[in-house]
């Protein structure tokens, strides 16, 4: 992971969102739009949209820049090696929190942060 770092750092990719992360790194390596298309089949105006955010950056997407770019798809879905959770997860882990204590009533607060 620490030479995955590093070559986010030479990209600079260290704080990119995914979409960011795609346009970094088919810079990096001196791609086109057009030649992203003809290796992946995704047309360039979708590109474009994932690339400016105007899409979502999904499991497919990942897997698909990950091949293209010779990375691992944790690069896009989790830029810097850090899950970032949305309002919308927050919400979820904070409903979910009391079925986790009464399945693992050994779990500390402090402990429940970690896990989570």
């Amino acid at each position: 992971m620490s030479s995955f770092k590093k070559l986010l750092r030479e990209l600079g990719a260290n704080d990119a969102s995914p979409n960011e992360a795609v346009r970094i790194f088919r810079k990096g390596l001196g791609m086109t739009l057009k030649e992203v298309e003809e290796v992946t089949g995704i047309r360039e105006s979708h590109l474009s949209a994932i690339e400016n955010g105007k899409i979502e950056m999904t499991q497919h997407y990942a897997e698909v820049f990950a091949v293209t770019f010779g990375l691992h798809p944790t690069v896009f879905l989790y830029p810097n090696g850090e899950f970032k959770k949305s309002k919308e997860l927050k919400s979820i882990e904070k409903k979910a929190r009391k079925f986790i204590v009464r399945a693992r009533p050994e779990t500390t607060a402090e402990d429940e942060k970690q896990v989570i």
